[in-house]
């Protein structure tokens, strides 16, 4: 695909949803600047540190189309084994188990820390674009997070009246509302309490959430049978995503500007991911390695407030979006990732200074502006 840079303005995405408009409000600066990826110590870069600045905001339209092809191939090839004796039940699901986040529980380095950078004088970062007045890449854009890999065991359970579905939408098992149900590997195939299933099943709560192991998520999760065992991965909106994500990188008590900056730096990495591993089966998982992610326990309502009020934005560098790398502290940031990047505790100091979440960004990932991705209606 050629690669288009996209000033200030337009870059068509076609989604399976609609027609997705790029408003990359972002200066016309050219320099380069380097790119990088969420991480604290427990992260590690995967390549060179200092990585592509960016992924053209329209490749998004190219990694939905080939997830629809891969689902529309499971479909077609997947075989359904003979039915197999009961098994046993799983502990019920306990609900969600409450996450620290990375920023507030970092191991102390052996050396003295580097302190956080405290500038006094003004920031000098573009304006953010205006307040969305409509919808937004975070009410169109369906993540793929893995929760649990290469397992021969899964207790699920949703908090409404729920349902097994197959990739064509036909049900193939009722579910009560907070019992749980094993999902297991039986005779070479995949079975939910004894009952064979397709090698790929939705499990789908109506309105409500679904737990996998002893945590409540939003939408839904598709659980695959692969030769390493059962896959689950959970299917969330980018918006509802972030809401979990925000409360476990961060502390949600801190100020709401350094949440907001934590929310824009979460979603440009998630976007460039989601274009990133679109061939393959989940786009990131629920770690440290990509984001911390928790599900609803990580959920506030300053947290929530955080990614509604940068809705669809990203950090973006001549119309592209910037894989953001972040990290707990400056030292962290320091090395693991050459010092670019965001000191989740260094944006903690400049919020309580009074910068805004654009200054923050500004200041860690220079030569970058705010953009925002709208669907045109």
């Amino acid at each position: 695909m050629s690669k288009r840079r996209l000033n200030f303005r337009v870059a068509a995405l076609a989604l399976a949803t609609g027609l997705l408009m790029a408003s990359a409000q972002a200066s016309a600066q050219k320099p380069e600047v380097s790119a990088a990826r969420s991480g604290e110590s427990s992260r590690k870069p995967s390549g060179t540190t200092r990585m592509e600045p960016f992924i053209e905001a329209d490749a998004i339209a190219i990694g939905k189309w080939l997830v629809a092809q891969k689902l529309q191939a499971l479909t077609k090839t997947q075989k359904v084994p003979a039915a197999q004796k009961p098994a046993e039940k799983a502990k019920a699901a306990s609900g969600p188990v409450a996450s620290r986040n990375a920023a507030s529980s970092s191991t102390p380095s052996a050396r003295p820390p580097a302190p956080e950078r405290r500038p006094m004088a003004p920031i000098n970062a573009p304006a953010p674009p205006a307040p969305s007045e409509g919808l937004t890449i975070d009410n169109a854009l369906e993540m793929r997070v893995a929760l649990i890999k290469a397992a021969d065991f899964v207790a699920i359970a949703t908090s409404n009246d729920g349902a097994i579905v197959s990739l064509d939408g036909e049900g193939l098992k009722g579910l009560a509302a907070n019992q749980s149900y094993s999902a297991m590997l039986s005779g070479g195939g995949l079975a939910v309490d004894g009952e064979a299933m397709p090698g790929a099943v939705w499990v789908q709560s109506n309105g409500g959430y679904v737990a996998v192991g002893n945590r409540w998520y939003r939408g839904r999760v598709l659980l695959l049978l692969r030769p390493s065992g059962i896959l689950a991965v959970n299917y969330v909106m980018l918006n509802e995503y972030l809401y979990s994500v925000v409360g476990a990188e961060m502390s949600p008590s801190w100020p709401l500007e350094s949440l907001k900056a934590q929310a824009v730096a979460a979603r440009s990495y998630a976007l460039v991911h989601n274009v990133r591993h679109s061939g393959r089966d989940y786009d990131l998982d629920d770690t440290t390695r990509y984001q911390a992610y928790r599900g609803i326990a990580t959920e506030t309502n300053t947290t929530q407030a955080a990614v509604q009020a940068t809705a669809g934005e990203f950090i973006s560098h001549e119309g592209g979006i910037v894989e953001s790398l972040y990290a707990a502290t400056q030292d962290i940031v320091n090395d693991a990732h050459s010092g670019f990047g965001m000191s989740q505790t260094g944006a903690l100091d400049l919020s309580q200074q009074g910068y805004q979440y654009h200054e923050i960004l500004g200041f860690y990932y220079p030569q970058t502006a705010v953009g925002r991705l709208d669907i045109s209606e």
